[in-house]
């Protein structure tokens, strides 16, 4: 690991999508967050050309448009979709850091 030599590798750079362990660790920070009041499910969650822009799950997401919470949960439990756990993940990293986008 020090020497930063690559011993082996398949495939090495090929595209990786989130798995649905992620995706269940943005469940649960965002249920925390609604614990927490920081959240509440009729809350709008902007969509940004990258979150959009997720593949191979998605629930087709447009840049510039808007879900709430509650469709996000639904879209990410039902569907495991990307663009809606990456809208909400950028939407957590707001509540964190304003002025971070």
């Amino acid at each position: 690991a020090r020497s930063g030599t690559v011993l082996s590798q398949d495939h090495a750079d090929e595209l990786r999508f989130p798995a649905s362990l992620t995706k269940m660790m943005t469940l649960y920070m965002l249920f925390e967050a609604m614990r927490d009041r920081r959240v509440s499910l009729d809350q709008l969650v902007p969509v940004s050309p990258w979150a959009a822009s997720m593949s191979p799950t998605k629930l087709g997401l447009t840049p510039g448009s808007a879900i709430t919470v509650e469709q996000a949960i639904l879209g990410l439990v039902t569907k495991s979709a990307n663009d809606a756990a990456t809208a909400m993940r950028e939407r957590a990293a707001r509540s964190i850091s304003p002025n971070l986008f």
